[in-house]
């Protein structure tokens, strides 16, 4: 198989995601699809409004007016999407045109994906996990939110293409591109941070010890460099120390208050980030919230483990909340995901043998997953984590069973 034949039928199945993907938007301006609210939105855009109009990185105290005064300046929420959004303000404040570039993301994602599944795994496996990619219809709808995922899904899929893409042990030059990549991930979404540990367990079983030790020190400063800046910011503005984010506490908070306290609601979270205490200072806000989590949990190894559990649940559930998702929505969910972790978990199964050389996949998985389990857990912080990573997994099982079928042999090309 020529590569401009794989060339053709990546195209195509990016094509295919695009375009169902614009699909969705145009249903989604037009009004014939509805999208599950996000409270999150409002503030991103109101932050990218701001700084695009000088203001600074503020955003509107009213929630639901992003475009409103009087503004609050804060660290609340990360400053990567808001500074692409304050890009795009400069030309239009248009919703629509900010979920085409969402959507070009997601494509730039998928392409990324692609690469990964050929170089490690070979044709038929990379192609069908990119159509599980571009059909996928929890990846469709969030690839089109106005959220953090799709630009936190792109640069972490760009890390883990950069990583496997060059001869190991790794060049410093490449080792620094990885670690400056990782910084934009932790300011696109501080749970990039949970990236750095994947990033270093791979590096340290796939080199010497010595060399391993150095390239995980060149990671470190890449990733400092990029981040320290922001830091920086954040003091001048708090005269305290607030490594990207003051929201850490309040979703701590609300990680051991929906799962130990009875009664605890959404509502109550959603007031705690978004309403609660605008009169005291972000920092003092976030110890607040993390005394409070920490009074909840009670020293108890039993409470801690019953949240982590909580937690694990509902970003691993087979059914959504009827609380808060409509049945149509549960349903569908069900019917994509049930067989996607099945065929994944399958798939990495199979690829038990190779469990070296793929570190650094099941160990974004495996410190993502237990970053959720301290705070709150979601279905839509796996699905821009998780689930791309088992759909490589159910690319290797089917076309296992492809070749099965085709051929009668159990035979797993395990090659490009």
């Amino acid at each position: 198989m020529t590569n401009s034949v794989i060339r053709r039928k990546g195209a195509l199945v990016i094509l295919v995601a695009v375009l169902l993907r614009l699909a969705v938007v145009a249903a989604v301006e037009k009004g014939i699809v509805q999208l599950e609210g996000n409270p999150d939105t409002s503030d991103l855009m109101s932050f990218g409004y701001n700084l695009a109009t000088g203001v600074g990185y503020a955003h509107a105290v009213h929630e639901y007016l992003p475009f409103s005064q009087p503004v609050e300046f804060s660290s609340w929420r990360p400053p990567l999407f808001p500074a692409v959004l304050a890009a795009l303000f400069q030309f239009t404040h248009s919703t629509l045109w900010v979920r085409l570039v969402q959507v070009v993301f997601s494509a730039a994602a998928l392409y990324l994906l692609l690469r990964i599944g050929f170089l490690l795994f070979g044709e038929l496996p990379a192609l069908i996990a990119g159509l599980i990619f571009a059909l996928y219809p929890p990846l469709v709808l969030y690839g089109i939110e106005i959220t953090t995922e799709n630009l936190f899904l792109f640069l972490m899929m760009a890390m883990i293409f950069v990583f496997y893409q060059g001869e190991r042990p790794h060049t410093i030059r490449r080792v620094f591109g990885l670690g400056v990549l990782l910084g934009l991930a932790a300011l696109c979404r501080p749970a990039g941070l949970m990236l750095a540990p994947a990033m270093a367990l791979a590096i340290w079983l796939t080199a010497t010890i010595r060399r391993a030790a150095l390239r995980v020190v060149v990671v470190a400063i890449a990733m400092s460099l990029t981040i320290l800046p922001w830091t920086y910011r954040n003091y001048r503005l708090f005269h305290r120390l607030v490594l990207i984010t003051t929201q850490g506490g309040a979703t701590f908070w609300a990680g051991a208050h929906l799962r130990l306290d009875p009664g605890a609601s959404m509502d109550e979270v959603g007031y705690s980030q978004h309403l609660a205490f605008r009169d005291v200072p972000e920092p003092e806000r976030e110890r607040y919230y993390y005394r409070q989590g920490f009074a909840i949990l009670d020293h108890s190894p039993r409470r801690v483990a019953k949240m982590m559990w909580g937690n694990f649940k509902a970003m691993y559930t087979l059914v959504p909340s009827a609380l808060y998702h409509s049945f149509r929505t549960r349903i569908v969910y069900s019917l994509c995901y049930i067989p996607l972790l099945i065929t994944g978990v399958a798939g990495w199964i199979l690829l038990r043998q190779r469990w070296r050389e793929l570190t650094l996949l099941w160990a974004v998985v495996l410190t993502n997953t237990v970053l959720y389990c301290i705070y709150l857990g979601s279905i839509r912080y796996r699905v821009a984590t998780v689930d791309p990573i088992l759909a490589l997994g159910s690319g290797v099982c089917l076309a296992a069973l492809v070749r099965r079928i085709g051929r009668g042999s159990p035979a797993l090309e395990s090659t490009p």
